[in-house]
């Protein structure tokens, strides 16, 4: 059987980033940001790697084959990353739904912006993760050239003393911005804990991925600095406003920022093929489409411009993203050392 392909990780690796993780290291380490998340690649890569031992190690068993090994272990392992895929799916559709109604579509009502993109979201997970695959592999090469478009438009407007003087940040800042990057770049990477055990170039798509999203930091501090880094919510997506192509084709940041809405596209389905994956076999299409639901009615009722409560979710992000793949990885090796004794 010919082996797959691990390109969904490339999406996954940089799809929290966007509207939430860079802008949350920002805050963390301004102008040396990008040192945080050169060191969080490796810290990162650690999770990653212990992922990639599971996928090996599981073999041709699902996730809830090697959950029924221990009943206890399982169930609590089974549920934290049911819980997880949740979150996932949570955090990638608020994302969606703050950037079009805020850039896009600011007087269209939230539930049509989400209706169908979530329609999209279950046709594409229900299509299974056969689909998944295929479809990163169709978007990868399309979404690789426009985020290095991106960047090496960008480059041209750096200010080189936007990132003088160095090392200024307070060293528990540096820590915290390390720690969030190898969190946010790893945490939704555990929906390929579903991946075959023969899956290809698994540790080379998220640091490529992971590369990239340093590289668009990079760029951030270089043209915002100190000051202005922290004024944006979506920097990465304020900086392409700068692009001209041929110096007078002006205004494609929406055409440049269609990557990160393939990153959120195929985090938010491999998230809803998880959530129905890992709910209770019988009835698992309505115990999906009920979670999806619920899901979609508190991005647009409880998150619709409640700064408060997008807050709570914002400033969580680091210390979730760290916490559930370290607990879930300890698990998985758990009752994969189980199934051997």
């Amino acid at each position: 059987m010919r082996k797959e392909s691990a390109t969904p990780l490339f999406f996954l690796t940089r799809s929290l980033f966007f509207g939430l993780g860079i802008s949350l290291l920002c805050k963390y380490t301004d102008k040396d940001t990008y040192l945080g998340a050169i060191i969080g690649v490796f810290l990162g890569l650690l999770i990653v790697l212990g992922y990639r031992y599971i996928i090996r190690q599981k073999k041709d068993l699902s996730l809830n084959q090697v959950c029924n090994k221990d009943k206890v272990v399982g169930f609590i392992t089974r549920a934290l990353l049911l819980i997880a895929s949740i979150i996932i799916l949570t955090y990638s559709l608020l994302t969606y739904k703050t950037f079009v109604s805020s850039f896009l579509l600011s007087t269209t009502p939230v539930f049509i912006i989400m209706i169908p993109w979530i329609i999209l979201l279950i046709y594409c997970a229900w299509s299974g993760i056969f689909m998944i695959h295929r479809l990163s592999s169709a978007l990868f090469p399309l979404s690789l050239v426009l985020s290095i478009l991106s960047i090496v438009s960008i480059v041209g407007n750096f200010n080189y003393n936007n990132f003088l003087p160095i090392l200024t940040t307070a060293p528990s800042n540096l820590i915290m911005s390390i720690l969030a990057f190898a969190g946010i770049s790893s945490f939704p990477g555990l929906l390929t804990l579903h991946f075959d055990a023969d899956v290809k170039h698994y540790v080379s798509y998220y640091l490529l991925s992971a590369l990239l999203v340093v590289l668009v930091i990079l760029c951030i501090n270089g043209v915002f600095g100190e000051v202005l880094v922290n004024v944006f919510r979506f920097p990465e997506y304020m900086i392409l406003k700068q692009v001209k192509l041929l110096d007078f084709i002006e205004k494609i940041e929406n055409i440049l920022s269609i990557a990160w809405a393939f990153d959120l596209f195929i985090t938010s389905a491999f998230s809803i093929y998880s959530i129905k994956t890992l709910v209770p076999k019988k009835g698992s299409a309505l115990s999906t489409l009920i979670i999806v639901g619920i899901v979609g009615i508190l991005i647009a009722q409880v998150f619709d411009f409640n700064y408060t409560h997008e807050l709570f979710l914002y400033y969580a992000l680091p210390y979730v993203s760290l916490a559930f793949p370290i607990i879930i990885i300890l698990l998985f090796v758990y009752l994969l050392r189980k199934k051997k004794s």
